[in-house]
């Protein structure tokens, strides 16, 4: 298992991100687990306490962008129905990598959520680590939550577009390299957001699934052109890869960060939008 207190002293937020032995140690806390697997994923192997969530709930389809919001209503709906309150930490998990479980933690972060984090490796690494599961998942009772969205986590399709011309910002391609030179081909028109930089979401991933060493996907980071200093705006295909990589970031401490909910899905689908190869 990696060193956590290693992490912990590298001057990053490490409550942004949790292990399968600390999550343990922390099972009869008012702690929310939410395991974000799809259901052939699982098979009677529950992390004790955790409820099962459908991914599908997390997103809306608008026109071609496929990864928008729920209506807030529909957001308070499936806050409440997890049974989470204010003050609640939130943990989600996957089968290893976190690309489904983000984009619950991003979604949170969006209502205004702060108590958040990533189990890191998911059920995977719970397992490996030799922990106890559950037959079933936990019962919970909805509470009330007060939902407002936080725009300053959200980025439009209007608000990348003036992004363009703005040197604070830096928008944050996470999708494969194919996908970014336009040979992967997965709307109307291939490439990217003009100027956009790339940093594909994986290469935050050891191969088991689990996060690399913060300290080693920042110096990255840096070299590949995100500054701190600057308003991130990530996206991908459809802000499943960006929210992760939206979460990354908050972990690594970059304070000012956007996902693009709409994505290449709307923006790779616009005549409006301007493309470059």
């Amino acid at each position: 298992m990696k060193d956590e207190t290693s992490r912990q002293q590298s001057g990053h937020r490490p409550e942004f991100v949790i292990s399968a032995c600390s999550l343990y140690r922390k099972l009869n806390g008012n702690t929310r687990i939410v395991d974000l697997r799809p259901d052939a994923a699982i098979h009677n192997d529950f992390i004790p306490g955790a409820v099962s969530l459908d991914y599908a709930q997390l997103v809306k389809k608008i026109g071609d962008a496929q990864g928008m919001l729920p209506d807030q209503e529909d957001l308070v709906s499936l806050i409440e129905g997890l049974g989470i309150d204010a003050g609640a930490q939130v943990v989600a998990y996957d089968e290893d990598t976190g690309i489904r479980a983000t984009r619950l933690l991003w979604t949170l972060y969006a209502c205004g959520h702060r108590n958040l984090a990533l189990l890191d490796g998911g059920i995977n690494a719970w397992k490996s680590s030799g922990l106890p599961t559950s037959a079933t998942q936990a019962m919970v009772n909805p509470r009330p939550y007060p939902c407002t969205i936080d725009e300053t986590a959200v980025a439009d399709m209007a608000y990348v577009m003036h992004s363009l011309e703005n040197s604070n910002q830096c928008i944050l391609d996470v999708r494969s390299l194919g996908e970014y030179r336009g040979t992967d081909l997965r709307a109307e028109r291939g490439g990217h957001v003009p100027g956009a930089l790339h940093f594909e979401w994986k290469q935050a991933l050891e191969a088991d699934g689990q996060l690399r060493h913060p300290d080693h996907i920042k110096a990255e980071l840096l070299e590949a052109g995100v500054d701190p200093a600057l308003e991130v705006i990530p996206y991908c295909q459809s802000n499943r890869r960006s929210a992760h990589m939206f979460h990354i970031l908050k972990w690594l401490g970059y304070p000012k960060v956007r996902a693009y909910a709409g994505s290449w899905s709307e923006w790779g689908n616009s005549s409006s939008a301007p493309v470059e190869t």
